[in-house]
């Protein structure tokens, strides 16, 4: 029997999300990289802090839920063996996490990421705080670019949202 997905998230990251920093393509060594860029924001106005946690699988669950599209520049589907890798790291690039690794394939063989457990799950935990940058790409042969300007191109990364709030 396969676990469930982790079910006490409380915010979803998407590319229209307010922590949404940038789309970017790229491509070297003939493989073209196209993706996204989320920042957490730095301190709230009332001075505390935003802390981010991904859940990562344990006994009970699989994880929090990751579900993904994305379409070439010509709009066709991205190939399954495209390579996906989302990762958090601080500003500076210190302190990286790989929070998932794996093959578009595993996306595009869910007809309906939005099913109940069906999505793809994160395969490690993270606990992000202000000023670290979420980066999710998906890397392809050059002849067949990613597209994640394209309305059918999206993602949805769910997690818990915190206010961190520390006294003495």
């Amino acid at each position: 029997m396969t676990l469930p997905l982790f079910p006490d998230n409380n915010y979803t990251l998407r590319r229209e999300s307010p922590e949404a920093y940038r789309e970017f393509e790229n491509s070297a060594d003939g493989i073209a990289t196209g993706g996204w860029e989320l920042m957490i924001p730095e301190t709230a106005a009332d001075g505390i802090p935003y802390q981010f946690i991904f859940v990562g699988p344990s006994m009970d669950f699989r994880g929090t839920a990751l579900r993904l599209n994305m379409v070439t520049k010509d709009g066709t589907p991205i190939p399954d063996d495209a390579d996906v890798l989302l990762e958090a790291h601080y500003h500076t690039g210190s302190e990286r996490t790989v929070m998932f690794q794996g093959k578009y394939g595993e996306f595009s063989a869910i007809p309906d990421q939005d099913a109940e457990d069906a999505a793809v799950s994160l395969q490690k935990r993270a606990e992000i705080g202000e000023r670290y940058i979420i980066r999710l790409s998906v890397s392809t042969p050059s002849g067949s670019p990613p597209d994640p300007v394209s309305d059918d191109s999206y993602f949805e990364l769910e997690c818990v949202k915190l206010w961190w709030n520390e006294s003495a």
